[in-house]
Protein backbone atom coordinates (compact mmCIF):
# COMPACT_ATOMS: atom_id res chain seq x y z
CA UNK A 1 0.00 0.00 0.00
CA UNK A 2 2.77 2.40 0.86
CA UNK A 3 4.65 1.37 -2.22
CA UNK A 4 1.67 2.12 -4.44
CA UNK A 5 1.24 5.49 -2.77
CA UNK A 6 4.91 6.32 -3.30
CA UNK A 7 4.76 5.29 -6.97
CA UNK A 8 1.58 7.33 -7.46
CA UNK A 9 3.16 10.44 -5.94
CA UNK A 10 6.36 9.89 -7.96
CA UNK A 11 4.43 9.55 -11.23
CA UNK A 12 2.32 12.61 -10.40
CA UNK A 13 5.43 14.71 -9.70
CA UNK A 14 7.07 13.54 -12.96
CA UNK A 15 3.94 14.37 -14.98
CA UNK A 16 3.67 17.78 -13.29
CA UNK A 17 7.33 18.57 -14.01
CA UNK A 18 7.00 17.44 -17.63
CA UNK A 19 3.93 19.60 -18.20
CA UNK A 20 5.63 22.59 -16.52
CA UNK A 21 8.79 22.28 -18.62
CA UNK A 22 6.85 21.84 -21.87
CA UNK A 23 4.59 24.82 -21.13
CA UNK A 24 7.65 26.94 -20.26
CA UNK A 25 9.31 26.21 -23.60
CA UNK A 26 6.07 26.75 -25.56
CA UNK A 27 5.49 30.08 -23.85
CA UNK A 28 9.10 31.13 -24.46
CA UNK A 29 8.80 30.21 -28.14
CA UNK A 30 5.56 32.25 -28.49
CA UNK A 31 7.20 35.26 -26.83
CA UNK A 32 10.16 35.12 -29.21
CA UNK A 33 7.81 34.95 -32.21
CA UNK A 34 5.79 37.97 -31.09
CA UNK A 35 8.94 40.02 -30.50
CA UNK A 36 10.09 39.33 -34.05
CA UNK A 37 6.75 40.51 -35.46
CA UNK A 38 7.08 43.98 -33.94
CA UNK A 39 8.79 46.29 -36.44
CA UNK A 40 11.74 48.21 -35.11
CA UNK A 41 10.99 51.90 -35.51
CA UNK A 42 13.13 54.67 -34.17
CA UNK A 43 10.96 57.51 -32.94
CA UNK A 44 12.77 60.82 -32.69
CA UNK A 45 11.49 63.82 -30.72
CA UNK A 46 10.10 66.63 -32.86
CA UNK A 47 12.40 69.47 -33.74
CA UNK A 48 11.61 72.72 -31.92
CA UNK A 49 9.77 75.30 -33.98
CA UNK A 50 11.74 78.42 -34.58
CA UNK A 51 9.74 81.40 -35.73
CA UNK A 52 9.41 85.04 -35.00
CA UNK A 53 5.94 86.42 -34.20
CA UNK A 54 6.26 89.03 -36.92
CA UNK A 55 6.89 86.34 -39.55
CA UNK A 56 3.49 84.76 -39.01
CA UNK A 57 0.35 86.88 -39.48
CA UNK A 58 -1.71 84.50 -37.28
CA UNK A 59 0.30 85.38 -34.18
CA UNK A 60 -0.64 88.59 -32.45
CA UNK A 61 2.12 91.09 -31.86
CA UNK A 62 2.46 92.34 -28.28
CA UNK A 63 0.85 95.78 -28.06
CA UNK A 64 0.37 96.57 -24.38
CA UNK A 65 2.61 96.31 -21.37
CA UNK A 66 1.53 96.19 -17.76
CA UNK A 67 3.93 97.95 -15.42
CA UNK A 68 4.12 98.36 -11.70
CA UNK A 69 5.21 101.89 -10.85
CA UNK A 70 5.74 103.34 -7.41
CA UNK A 71 8.51 105.04 -5.45
CA UNK A 72 10.39 101.71 -5.15
CA UNK A 73 9.64 99.86 -8.38
CA UNK A 74 9.26 100.69 -12.04
CA UNK A 75 9.24 97.46 -14.02
CA UNK A 76 7.28 95.68 -16.73
CA UNK A 77 5.29 92.78 -15.33
CA UNK A 78 3.55 91.50 -18.44
CA UNK A 79 3.36 92.15 -22.17
CA UNK A 80 0.09 91.24 -23.88
CA UNK A 81 -1.37 91.47 -27.37
CA UNK A 82 -4.80 92.95 -26.68
CA UNK A 83 -6.33 95.51 -24.38
CA UNK A 84 -8.80 92.87 -23.22
CA UNK A 85 -5.90 90.71 -22.00
CA UNK A 86 -4.40 93.70 -20.22
CA UNK A 87 -7.72 94.51 -18.55
CA UNK A 88 -8.05 90.88 -17.50
CA UNK A 89 -4.60 91.07 -15.90
CA UNK A 90 -5.55 94.29 -14.08
CA UNK A 91 -8.84 92.71 -12.98
CA UNK A 92 -7.00 89.70 -11.56
CA UNK A 93 -4.13 91.50 -9.82
CA UNK A 94 -5.45 95.06 -9.43
CA UNK A 95 -7.15 94.32 -6.15
CA UNK A 96 -3.74 93.66 -4.60
CA UNK A 97 -1.95 96.63 -6.19
CA UNK A 98 -2.99 100.20 -6.79
CA UNK A 99 0.09 100.94 -8.84
CA UNK A 100 -0.44 98.87 -12.01
CA UNK A 101 -0.45 100.77 -15.28
CA UNK A 102 -1.18 99.72 -18.86
CA UNK A 103 0.91 101.39 -21.57
CA UNK A 104 0.66 101.15 -25.34
CA UNK A 105 4.06 99.89 -26.49
CA UNK A 106 4.04 101.76 -29.80
CA UNK A 107 2.92 105.19 -28.57
CA UNK A 108 4.21 104.88 -24.96
CA UNK A 109 0.89 106.40 -23.80
CA UNK A 110 -0.83 105.48 -20.58
CA UNK A 111 -4.00 103.58 -21.44
CA UNK A 112 -5.36 102.48 -18.07
CA UNK A 113 -4.35 102.33 -14.42
CA UNK A 114 -5.52 100.27 -11.50
CA UNK A 115 -6.57 102.01 -8.36
CA UNK A 116 -8.22 99.97 -5.65
CA UNK A 117 -9.00 103.16 -3.72
CA UNK A 118 -11.21 104.57 -6.52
Amino acid sequence: MRRNLFIGILVSVMVYMTVTVISFFLEKQETEETIELIPQILILPPEPLEFHPLDNPNIAEPTFQIKIQNEIEDEVLEVVATLADAKEYIKEYGEYHDDLYIYNIRTKELVLKSNKND
